[in-house]
């Protein structure tokens, strides 16, 4: 206990020198290294720069680099934005063609595939173990693979619990903390003939079923043994549950749209026709100019997710910035990845479109101390949950969506439902 306190003492001394900008002489001469490269270069370097930010997000993002521009002038950014769906795909291609961009800013899910694949380029030679350190442990672990770091964490996030402040406070109930309270507030809340529900979930994605599955006991996949997960008796168990908040307990709205849900839900609990979802933090932004919030900004609660039998999970996501392999300037590319992503810039995004910092030393930085939702979501950062980091990570969901799809129409029981996906992931990890 003594040696763990020591070594946590010293983990926030070498922080707060971070914050200073002061790193290992190790880390410090290479970065002067290339920092003197790129001064004294003959011809201006142009980095391609794919990025798959939204549009408020990229607004942010143009301003960082404006400033990196404005520090390097002999190095110029060529930034695209893709969309997020199309970019895991185009980038695959355009690497297989031996034309990727330098520089991507890529889904936790898909770095290990595309590492095993040969596209990225490993970053070690430029972090030192007190870089690595500086990051939330785990952006950092989903950023590596196979015991090499592929990424530099940029943004992380997790589902937590929002919900209406007011909404509850007139029923008279907290926000629950266990999967029971969920239905016992929920009975208290929700008024049909009012259009008042409760809760909502989105019927578009199945990531939305995670903390339900891990909260009975249920899981994916181990990544030591590669074992199936996704159909044991937990996770039966935790999709039924979800399910039943519906079809028995009914204080989900009855209909959903699956091609629109996701929109859907987030307009209905903007307008005060649902009183909590899971959601996170990348969605906080919209739904504070909703009608029940952008008047009242703190009527928007956020909260630990309700624990099950099991606990409780919430899934970690968020992307990483990487070096593509085919980069020729792989050097002047992390340089510039790693000072778009410092603790400060970090901060930018935090401070305008609500993102949460993967810089430990961010959150002790005063716009990050004082902003009450990127503080709540990091409390649920602390007890969430990471998806399997392996090679079939991000062709996980389709096969989940679907059967979760199915299941809510009816079409199949939870069981089969699982069994089904079951026996698709079966053939990705056989690939």
């Amino acid at each position: 206990m003594i040696h763990s306190a020591i070594h946590q003492s010293f983990v926030r001394y070498a922080l707060c020198f971070a914050i200073l900008g002061v790193t290992t002489f190790a880390v410090a001469d290479k970065r002067a290294e290339i920092a003197k490269k790129i001064q004294d270069l003959a011809q201006p370097v142009t980095l391609v720069f794919w990025q798959t930010h939204n549009a408020e997000e990229t607004a942010t993002l143009k301003d960082i680099i404006a400033d990196f521009e404005r520090e390097h002038p002999k190095v110029k950014i060529a930034m695209d934005t893709v969309a997020f769906a199309e970019a895991q795909t185009k980038f695959k291609t355009a690497a297989k063609a031996g034309n990727a961009p330098d520089c991507f800013r890529c889904e936790v899910a898909w770095t290990a595939e595309l590492a095993e694949l040969g596209y990225l380029t490993p970053l070690d030679d430029y972090l030192e173990e007190a870089d690595k350190a500086s990051y939330l442990e785990l952006p950092m672990r989903i950023a590596q693979y196979k015991e090499e770091t592929w990424g530099l964490p940029q943004v992380t996030d997790c589902l937590a619990l929002l919900y209406n402040k007011r909404i509850l406070r007139e029923a008279g109930v907290e926000p629950p903390k266990t999967m029971d309270e969920l239905v016992q507030v929920g009975k208290k809340i929700t008024k049909p003939e009012k259009n008042l529900y409760a809760f909502a979930y989105p019927a578009t994605d199945s990531y939305f079923t995670l903390p339900f599955i891990w909260a009975f006991g249920g899981g994916l996949i181990d990544e030591k043994t590669n074992e199936v997960l996704i159909n044991n008796e937990g996770s039966v168990r935790g999709l039924q549950f979800m399910l039943d908040l519906r079809a028995k307990e009914k204080i989900v709205p009855p209909n959903f749209d699956i091609a629109n849900d996701y929109n859907n839900q987030l307009e209905d609990f903007k307008a005060g026709r649902i009183a909590m979802i899971f959601m996170g933090p990348w969605a906080t932004a919209n739904i504070l100019t909703g009608s029940e919030f952008k008047n009242d900004p703190k009527n928007l609660g956020v909260a630990l997710l309700p624990s099950g039998p099991a606990g409780s999970g919430s899934p970690i996501g968020g992307h990483c910035y990487v070096v593509s392999a085919s980069c020729k300037n792989a050097d002047v590319a992390f340089y510039f990845l790693d000072w778009i992503n410092s603790p400060k810039n970090q901060v930018r995004f935090t401070v305008k479109n609500n993102l949460l910092p993967t810089h430990r030393a961010a959150y002790d930085l005063p716009d990050v101390k004082s902003n009450e939702i990127a503080q709540a979501f990091r409390k649920q950062l602390e007890v969430a949950r990471a998806r399997p980091v392996i090679p079939a990570g991000a062709s996980l969901f389709p096969p989940l969506t679907q059967a979760y799809q199915d299941a809510l129409r009816g079409a199949k029981t939870p069981k089969e439902a699982l069994d089904a996906v079951a026996k698709e992931w079966k053939k990705l990890l056989e690939r």
